[in-house]
């Protein structure tokens, strides 16, 4: 009887050890899980539901006869024709240079029926050919919901300074704002996705800036805006339009 005993429980772990080599475990089937996936850049847009037109004092200014390399003058990657809207009391500033001088970083706060008020100092701020970015900078206090400011990058071009201003208007977080409705958010996440590491612009990046355009050109023909400061707007979508090809 010990005999049989032993023989049945060789046949046992015998029948075992088979049966663990000949089929992968649970674990091994169960496929793997991403916590975390990719958010696709086709998800990436921007559809403002204010387009509030900016008043004269946001836009490009100085000398227009100064030499770009490739054609494409300072620009701000952010709403001018306009006043650009977010949630973030530190946006992150974006712009445009042919070439690697460094800018002069003014902010203000902008109320009705005044004179912008400069908050804190003037910052130079070194940049790059291609695009620059700039984290709204602790030397400065953060921006408060509900109010208006004005962001200006400013550099020298021979004997003259250009400068570029643009407005933006601080919204409710909790408020029922879509995140394609806020530039600055939108834009931030479409220079996150990469571009194959070639340093271009991502598409979704891109796909914004040509957004932006023809945003700015739908409000410039919407307005009552004079002949001349049309062909400011036309000429500003051409650079961005640009900018975003490159």
């Amino acid at each position: 009887m010990n005999n049989q005993y032993f023989s049945f429980l060789r046949v046992l772990v015998v029948g075992m050890i088979f049966f663990v080599t000949a089929f992968p475990t649970f674990a091994q089937l169960k496929p793997q899980v991403q916590l975390k996936p990719q958010v696709p850049s086709s998800r990436i847009k921007f559809n403002p539901r204010n387009r509030k037109p900016a008043s004269g004092y946001s836009r490009a200014g100085g000398s227009r006869g100064c030499p770009f390399s490739n054609g494409i003058p300072m620009t701000q990657l952010a709403p001018q024709v306009f006043i650009g809207e977010t949630a973030l009391t530190r946006p992150m500033l974006v712009w445009y240079m042919s070439n690697s001088q460094p800018v002069r970083f003014r902010i203000f706060e902008v109320k009705p029926d005044k004179t912008p008020k400069q908050i804190g100092e003037q910052k130079e701020i070194s940049a790059t050919v291609g695009i620059n970015k700039l984290r709204l900078p602790v030397e400065y206090p953060e921006f408060t919901v509900g109010k208006t400011y004005l962001w200006q990058i400013a550099t020298n071009c021979e004997n003259d300074v250009i400068f570029s201003r643009a407005k933006l208007t601080v919204v409710n977080a909790q408020s029922s704002y879509n995140k394609d409705e806020l530039w600055y958010e939108s834009f931030e996440e479409a220079l996150t996705v990469t571009s194959n590491g070639n340093g271009k612009l991502s598409p979704a990046a891109s796909t914004l800036i040509q957004n932006l355009a023809q945003w700015e050109i739908l409000t410039g023909e919407q307005g009552n805006i004079e002949d001349a400061e049309k062909e400011d707007i036309e000429l500003r979508a051409e650079y961005l339009k640009k900018i975003s090809d490159n």
